[in-house]
């Protein structure tokens, strides 16, 4: 394992990490949302009236977490809290095709532990990578095929990437 100086040195670990902290930034406020619909209804306002939403998007990050965002965050999480906005409240069943497509992709391995899947497809559970929870089936490329154990441990929780992340090293 590499020493914990050279970590971020490996590019996919970084944007691993990126990714899994911008989504407990949009995790936060969305809790906030879920427990305060009168938040809920002003953030939504602010993004009707915005006339350049990734700027009302970093604004609203900021004042949130006090995390300052770039540009290209900036756009990454207007893309989720625009899901979060337009999520129904059932989710849509999981095509075959996407299926096949995923477990292909990824090699007939999970995509958080490496573990192969084998031939009994019922072991392959697709996933939300961002939870569903938060931005419903409203994002493209937002699924990824897991193992029965990761699948359980992971439910509606973003932290899993860093069992990713230590997959990488």
């Amino acid at each position: 394992m590499d020493s914990l100086e050279n970590l971020f040195d490996n590019e996919e670990v970084r944007m691993e990490y990126r990714k899994a902290f911008l989504l407990n930034l949009f995790q936060k406020i969305c809790s906030k949302m879920d427990k305060d619909e009168k938040f809920k209804l002003h953030i939504r306002k602010i993004y009707r009236e915005s006339f350049d939403k990734v700027e009302t998007t970093r604004v609203i990050v900021k004042k949130h977490t006090d995390c300052d965002l770039s540009q290209k965050d900036s756009i990454a999480m207007l893309e989720w809290f625009e899901a979060n906005f337009h999520k129904l409240s059932r989710r849509k069943p999981i095509s075959n095709e996407i299926r096949k497509d995923l477990v292909l992709k990824q090699k007939n391995c999970c995509a958080v532990c490496g573990e192969l899947f084998g031939n009994d497809p019922s072991k392959i559970h697709i996933d939300h990578i961002v939870p569903w929870k938060l931005v419903g089936d409203e994002l493209k490329n937002n699924f990824q095929a897991l193992c029965e154990t990761c699948n359980e441990c992971k439910s509606a929780k973003t932290d899993y990437i860093f069992k990713r992340i230590m997959k990488l090293i």
